[in-house]
């Protein structure tokens, strides 16, 4: 069962690009689940929603998804395309908050 945060259409997306089959999906989504578990964890306790599903609704869909893709890529063995990802998000990102200034 897939994550509820993460958007369907994406994951399916993602599915079928890359061809993941049923342990390979369940895979990739216990990792995305313990990434976002381990950054509400390292919240300082002040800053930390009281649940862990209320900071997960805080997450934006697209990190879920981009999230999703990356473990996806990680788990196929594809770490060079996964970096690559996750460096072209990085830019995008920066891009997008200087443009917004």
């Amino acid at each position: 069962m897939l994550d509820k945060h993460l958007p369907l259409d994406a994951a399916a997306d993602i599915i079928g690009e890359l061809g993941l089959n049923g342990g390979q999906i369940r895979h990739t989504n216990k990792t995305m689940q313990r990434i976002v578990r381990n950054a509400w964890n390292r919240l300082p306790a002040a800053r930390r929603p009281s649940t862990f599903d209320e900071f997960a609704d805080t997450v934006p869909a697209h990190h879920w998804a981009l999230m999703f893709e990356v473990c996806a890529l990680s788990g196929l063995g594809r770490t060079n395309e996964a970096c690559a990802l996750i460096s072209t998000a990085r830019r995008l990102r920066t891009i997008h908050s200087d443009c917004a200034r």
